[in-house]
């Protein structure tokens, strides 16, 4: 399928579960195609078709999708998830002496690839571990 907004509002209406394991095929006079990676992933969807159906409209804002009809197929890759490896650390949010307390921890690793691994590991930690003001 090549209409990227509509697989972006799929993704959005459905969130990263279903979207990781159902993805739009083609949209066609109102009726999407949707392909779902298991026949058990499939059931479970037939009973949220309705659910799913309006929060796609939503998301696209206009009724463009009248039904969904599901078929098993291969489904390529999610999509990452906010803090999965490979997305960006917003290093700016780190304090001075947070970052120089990884710098100092990491010094005496030289595998490139495994101290960017516990640099992001690190960040999100410390990140995470703030209490809210």
């Amino acid at each position: 399928m090549k209409d990227r907004p509509l697989i972006e509002a799929w993704n959005r209406a459905v969130g990263l579960q279903i979207g990781a394991r159902a993805q739009p095929d083609r949209l066609r006079d109102g009726v999407l195609y949707v392909r779902v990676c298991t026949s058990v992933w499939m059931h479970e969807l037939q009973f949220m078709k309705q659910d799913i159906i309006a929060r796609l409209n939503e998301v696209l804002g206009s009724p463009s999708v009248s039904q969904v009809r599901f078929f098993i197929g291969e489904i390529g890759a999610p999509p990452p998830k906010p803090d999965a490896p490979g997305m960006s650390i917003d290093a700016a949010a780190l304090k001075a002496d947070e970052k120089a307390y990884i710098d100092n921890t990491l010094a005496g690793i030289t595998d490139p690839e495994l101290r960017e691994i516990l640099l992001r590991t690190m960040s999100r930690s410390i990140l995470r571990g703030r209490k809210p003001r």
